[in-house]
Formats: C-alpha cells, sequence, structure tokens
C-alpha cells in the first residue's frame, strides 16, 4: 500500500470463506449473498483494469477455489511464520480456532500447487522480515520482478478502510510505522488448541523455510525460541 504503483485488496477471499454462500466456514452466521469465488474473481480483474492489482489473503481461504487455472491467473507470494508465535497469537483471539483456520496445511498445498505448475514459489519468512526488512523485500522484488522502493519500508500509522471487516486483527500494525524485530524473549505459552496443532503445523514450516527468499542466502538457523 505504502509503495502506491499497485492496486491494493485486502483479503477479498475471507468474505467468501466466513460468510459467502458457499462458504467454508460456520463461524459466522451472516450471509453476504455477493460473496462467491466468481464475483470475487471479478473484482480482482476489474481492480487489475488501470495498473497491476497486489491481493493479500489468507491459504485457508483460497484454498478451496485454487485450480491449475488460478494459479496461472497470478504471480503467487508466500508469508511464512514460526508456529510457535503464530498459533498462541491465533488462539489468544480464537481459543476455538480449526486446524484449516491455523492455515498451513492449506500454504503447504498451495506452494506445492505453483510448484505443480512449473514455477519457484516466492516465499518470505516473517522474522526474516522484521529483522532485515531491506534485504528481505528487495529479494522478494527481484524474485517477482518489481523496483525495490526503500521508501516503502515506513508508513504512517492508520487504519485503512479496507482493514474494516478485520479491524481487530490489524491494531498493532495500524498502529505501527515500519516493521521492526519484536521483543526478545521466548514465545508465548500455547495454550491446549494450539499445543495440540503445533507438530503438525511445524513439520509443514520446517520444509517451507529452506525455500525461503533473504538477502543472506546462509542456510544458518535461528533458534525459535527467543528468535
Amino acid at each position: 500500500m505504502e509503495r502506491g504503483d499497485f492496486t491494493v485488496l485486502h483479503e477479498p477471499f475471507s468474505e467468501h470463506y466466513y460468510y459467502g454462500p458457499e462458504k467454508r466456514s460456520d463461524r459466522y452466521d451472516e450471509v453476504h449473498p455477493d460473496a462467491t469465488p466468481s464475483h470475487i474473481l471479478a473484482a480482482i480483474e476489474l481492480a487489475g483494469d488501470d495498473r497491476r492489482a497486489f491481493l493479500k489473503d489468507m491459504a485457508s481461504h483460497v484454498r478451496a477455489v485454487v485450480t491449475p487455472e488460478f494459479v496461472a491467473r497470478f504471480e503467487h507470494a508466500f508469508l511464512i511464520r514460526d508456529p510457535a508465535w503464530a498459533l498462541p497469537s491465533l488462539e489468544a483471539k480464537w481459543p476455538d480456532f480449526s486446524s484449516e483456520e491455523a492455515g498451513y496445511s492449506a500454504l503447504g498445498e498451495l506452494v506445492d500447487a505453483v510448484s505443480a505448475s512449473g514455477r519457484e514459489p516466492v516465499i518470505i519468512d516473517s522474522y526474516d522480515l522484521r529483522t532485515d526488512p531491506g534485504g528481505t523485500i528487495g529479494a522478494y522484488c527481484d524474485a517477482v520482478g518489481i523496483p525495490f522502493l526503500a521508501d516503502a519500508l515506513e508508513w504512517s500509522p492508520g487504519m485503512p478502510e479496507s482493514w474494516g471487516m478485520w479491524e481487530e486483527w490489524h491494531r498493532d500494525v495500524a498502529a505501527s510505522d515500519g516493521f521492526r524485530p519484536r521483543a526478545p524473549g521466548p514465545p508465548p505459552a500455547p495454550g491446549p488448541r494450539a499445543a495440540a496443532s503445533y507438530d503438525d503445523c511445524r513439520a509443514v514450516y520446517d520444509r517451507l523455510w529452506p525455500l525461503r527468499v533473504r538477502a543472506d542466502r546462509s542456510d544458518e538457523r535461528r533458534d525459535s525460541i527467543g528468535s
């Protein structure tokens, strides 16, 4: 969004996943009649008429609509996060989160779908992004073929209107003004659902982590505790 040279769509498939007439989750009773994959894809196509569109969404929201044709329509990139941190964060908001909402199995499937299409998946790790934003975003820009804009690594705090449907999830980033390393110390203690989900999610994360783009191509593994 800070770059200014893309039309940005924020989690459009989340509306289909939670509210559409073909919804994948029963978390909410409300139904939005137009929140169908075909309507969403048409809106994405329209958004890309004047300039390139950038779409951010969750793997679990997109999983059910992914076909070889879907994969071919987009340039795909994936953000991964150590489940030791991600799962307690999710559980703090939704103690009853489902394994699909955790998103790791869907993430692995989407990466595999891109690989099967003959393209190399572009993967960013959140630790790299927060500790070396310039190097990591530079590597991402190289991988997807867009110019690196250093000024876009900082922004003015605020809650964009497009985040309104999921405002409660975006308060920290809305108060931020750039990428910052997280505070030192261990990850939060997991609750029962996070603990039960950890091993399966960790297996996906460990498989994808070596494939990440980064400025430093060293494979030295950092300890996830206290990193």
